[in-house]
């Protein structure tokens, strides 16, 4: 076993590695964890290797394999290169300095990038096929009388990797169900028909800017090519990207193909910044968009573990447009290596959600990315996941304690319906359901109960966000004007909490935050709230203080005015609590239990059931 440390890092020596002796013992030793195409040299104290990765979720396992490995027995070098290579193509170097996780990333074009091992690469399959199945899914929500509308299609794809830098693809798009009414911009919707079939190059050029050409046949009926450029700067903490598309019309339909001349120009011009130590990124973009709008972008990006969450705006034709886009790991978590034929899923699967529908701000896709090319091949990425590094290389990272904060009845951390003045962890998610009466609804109360969806997220070390769905079950939306409407009411929100001051032993904690911002803000509060934990005493109670101004106009005011809470926990496992909401007195009872389940029942204004459940984990 390896013992690593995260001080600060050693100077590492400066300029291309010298000539070195193949290593081809260790490199066999390697390639025999998953890893293709390894190639091992040294030169003295300096070892370098160089690997593809596409086994492990993310290059900090891999080049922890390869640490493990390098260092075992008496020849450990001094300094290691990891080199990853992606189709191929060397893409990323991480210098390592013995007992220290790497923090750097250097760039092919950099003058201190490392040369690659020369010689046999072992376990490689750089021309094996894959046989990939991607599922496509599209949906829409709010129909007065098809509520739900889902488009389902699969898509099995053959890719090949011919040369370094390169990938060829071709693929079928098989339609399962569509409940969508026929559309002119996609008249082949409904019918077998290729897929992105397409051929792509990357090349690094000199000053480390990463190109790629694309051309072939890309998603939404389109066909042509596509050319981008990419440059990293700060170390790969900030990035330059441009794309230009040039393409035309074409649909496989009944009465034969349909085309026109590519003639349409698409595209977009930005730039991302990345966070030193954590896996956040903010992206700008100028862009004309697929079906000739222009505008503007702004994306929020946090990686939680294997899942991608970003909040996205977009001001397109003077309209403005906001979403949530969500990438989602596919099963098995490590893919199949070392055989020459691979059949396995997709890795990841995409969901976006739109404030509104349509087709306005909507990007040309099954292009060339060079953005997902080099995908966590950044410092900010790599420190983030220094804990899976740590695991890979031998060395067990230290656990982080502490149960998750309770989430209220509201969605979000707190008490009964009333706030916390802290937030949940950076890197936390709880999905969860919550069931309120009619008696202590906050909407059409007395007459129908809330059914409350939601997902709260520790976006940031010290912000919460939280994602709401409320649904009104036995109302129906617009009936004063279509009796025989089908579209059961609801209400979707998006809530934010800042965390100013934790609370620690006798001083109190300070929190600032929002709920249902946006939108007729039908559960709305704007709220700044105080509070004691004081945990090291028996029954480890809490207490709270707030006040719920109003800030911005509303339908609905949850909290209005003073609020205050208890909550005490006599287990571990149980929690307690009674507040004044501003308006009545509530109660509930949280049990949590194993599998990061939590359950909780409360009476609203003493007399009125809630109940409902979550799940948390930390990502």
């Amino acid at each position: 076993m390896v013992a690593l440390s995260a001080g600060p890092g050693a100077a590492l020596a400066q300029g291309v590695a010298p000539a070195a002796a193949p290593d081809s013992a260790l490199a066999i030793r390697i390639a025999g964890t998953g890893l293709e195409g390894v190639a091992a040299s040294r030169a003295g104290a300096a070892l370098t290797v160089a690997y593809e990765n596409r086994t492990f979720r993310h290059p900090a396992t891999a080049l922890g394999l390869v640490w493990r490995h390098a260092t075992a027995g008496a020849s450990a070098p001094d300094t290691l290169w990891g080199i990853e290579r992606r189709l191929g193509l060397a893409c990323a170097a991480f210098p390592c300095v013995a007992g220290e996780a790497p923090r750097r990333v250097i760039y092919p074009g950099d003058r201190s990038f490392p040369a690659p091992p020369a010689g046999r690469r072992w376990g490689s399959t750089e021309q094996s096929l894959d046989f990939g199945l991607r599922p496509l899914w599209s949906y829409e929500l709010g129909r007065i009388f098809d509520p739900v509308l889902i488009r389902l299609e699969l898509s099995p794809e053959v890719r090949i990797e011919p040369w370094p830098g390169a990938r060829a693809r071709a693929s079928l798009i098989i339609p399962l169900r569509d409940d969508f009414e026929a559309d002119e911009t996609h008249p082949d919707i409904d019918r077998v028909r290729p897929g992105v079939t397409t051929l792509e190059q990357y090349a690094w050029l000199p000053a480390s800017c990463l190109a790629s050409l694309s051309g072939g046949l890309f998603d939404d009926n389109r066909y042509g090519g596509s050319v981008g450029l990419a440059r990293p700067l700060g170390g790969g903490l900030a990035w330059l990207d441009a794309q230009a598309d040039l393409t035309g019309f074409v649909a496989f339909t009944d009465s034969g193909t349909l085309y026109s001349t590519p003639s349409h120009w698409s595209g977009f011009a930005g730039a991302t910044i990345r966070a030193p130590d954590l896996p956040l990124s903010l992206r700008l973009r100028a862009a004309r968009f697929l079906y000739g709008d222009r505008g503007v972008e702004v994306q929020l990006q946090r990686s939680l573990g294997d899942l991608d969450v970003a909040l996205f705006a977009q001001r397109v034709e003077g309209d403005n447009i906001g979403g949530v886009r969500l990438v989602l790991p596919l099963p098995p978590l490590d893919r199949t290596t070392g055989s020459p034929v691979r059949v396995q899923l997709a890795d990841r699967f995409a969901v976006d959600y739109r404030n509104e529908v349509g087709v306005a701000g909507t990007y040309l896709s099954g292009t060339a990315s060079r953005e997902e090319l080099m995908r966590s091949l950044d410092p900010s990425s790599l420190a983030a996941y220094r804990a899976r590094f740590l695991r890979a290389a031998g060395a067990a990272p230290q656990a982080e304690a502490g149960a998750p904060e309770p989430v209220s009845l509201t969605g979000m951390t707190g008490m009964v319906v009333t706030p916390w003045c802290g937030v949940a962890r950076g890197g936390e998610v709880e999905l969860g359901y919550n069931v309120i009466s009619k008696g202590g609804a906050t909407d059409h109360r007395g007459q129908h109960r809330n059914d409350v969806y939601y997902g709260t997220i520790g976006f940031l070390p010290r912000v919460e966000v939280g994602l709401r769905w409320t649904t009104i079950p036995g109302l129906k939306a617009f009936q004063e004007l279509v009796p025989d409407t089908k579209l059961t009411d609801s209400d979707r929100m998006v809530s934010g909490r800042l965390e100013a001051l934790p609370p620690r032993g006798l001083r109190p904690g300070l929190a600032f935050g929002i709920e249902d911002a946006v939108g007729t803000r039908r559960f709305h509060s704007t709220y700044a709230v105080s509070g004691l934990d004081l945990g090291t005493i028996p029954l480890r109670p809490r207490m709270t203080v707030g006040y719920a101004p109003r800030v911005l106009t509303a339908t609905e005011h949850a909290l209005d005015g003073a609020f205050g809470a208890l909550a005490v926990s006599p287990g571990r496992a149980v929690t307690a609590a009674v507040e004044h909401d501003s308006k009545r007195v509530n109660v509930l009872l949280g049990v949590r239990g194993g599998f990061g389940i939590e359950a909780r029942v409360g009476l609203l204004g003493l007399r009125h059931p809630a109940a409902g459940v979550g799940w948390h984990r930390r990502l």
